[in-house]
């Protein structure tokens, strides 16, 4: 499967538009909460749900009007590919400029491991401009993949995160994803001949820019990945219910035991726990919670 897993651009406008084009094309991952810092060489970070952020107000030049938006992965997934081209057109249609700074395209799936693409590239298969230097392979042999399928993990990656164009190959989540992360001037080139096909041919026109990059002799898993075009199962994710799932696995992770203990030891455990909620509800900051209690928003309505 082929998805858009990370994508962010640098859109030169006037920033009192910024709340409504965010609220237009990526209502889906929530509101932007002003975060009363900055960071990126921007004055202000506003943050969306899954991590997705919109900087604001560029520190070097004040009068310069421009913001840049930032949608990692889990992001990516809570939106409909489409949004991607229908924002890009619409900035080409308003006449505004805008630069795309980073857009990572992954392939989930491929036939082949992080050990096999480290092998190739080690028996002189590879085909690349790519810098052998920049060869790296991490192994975690006790490490539990995310699906649980299995115990040991690894990673391979050539090329640079200062460089335009870095293809990374792990199998972390179980099965194994080739990444392809690209970098500004490249980002933008290939992002625009990407969304200017049809959303069935993303995946080839993908494949075409990777294989640009890096290719191999001869290999029949890498002539099988690079002819194979899987058809679309498309899944579109909750970004509401992502985060609330989050917040269960950080609450289960971090907190869960102190909790327990506290239960065993304490009589007043119950009465301390409801004071302490009620006190974070009233007294505390829960802005950025605003788009997941829209949850609640919807049960009750």
């Amino acid at each position: 499967m082929f998805r858009i897993h990370w994508f962010s651009i640098t859109v030169f406008d006037n920033p009192d538009r910024m709340a409504w084009l965010w609220s237009e094309f990526f209502g889906q991952l929530g509101l932007l909460v002003h975060s009363n810092h900055g960071g990126r060489g921007y004055h202000v970070i506003h943050n969306a749900l899954l991590g997705a952020k919109v900087y604001s107000r560029p520190v070097s030049n004040p009068d310069l009007q421009h913001y840049h938006i930032e949608i990692p992965g889990q992001a990516c997934d809570a939106l409909s590919p489409h949004v991607f081209p229908t924002f890009m057109s619409w900035l080409k249609g308003m006449d505004l400029r805008y630069s795309v700074k980073r857009i990572d395209l992954a392939f989930d799936d491929v036939p082949f491991n992080p050990s096999d693409f480290l092998e190739a590239i080690k028996n002189d298969e590879l085909i690349s401009l790519a810098k052998r230097h920049t060869l790296r392979f991490f192994q975690s042999p006790y490490e539990m993949a995310e699906d649980g399928s299995r115990e040991g993990t690894s990673t391979c990656s050539i090329g640079s995160n200062q460089s335009q164009r870095m293809v990374t190959v792990y199998d972390k989540r179980g099965y194994t994803r080739l990444e392809f992360q690209l970098r500004d001037e490249r980002a933008h080139a290939v992002a625009h001949d990407i969304f200017e096909h049809d959303y069935t041919e993303w995946e080839q026109t993908a494949k075409a820019h990777l294989k640009q990059y890096i290719d191999f002799n001869n290999l029949d898993w890498w002539q099988l990945f690079t002819v194979m075009v899987v058809r679309a199962d498309l899944k579109i994710s909750s970004a509401r219910v992502l985060s609330l799932q989050s917040m269960r696995h950080w609450i289960s992770r971090q907190v869960a035991v102190s909790l327990s203990v506290l239960f065993d030891v304490d009589d007043d455990a119950d009465k301390f726990l409801s004071q302490i909620m009620l006190h974070a509800k009233i007294e505390r900051d829960r802005s950025r919670y605003k788009s997941v209690l829209q949850l609640r928003q919807a049960v009750e309505g």
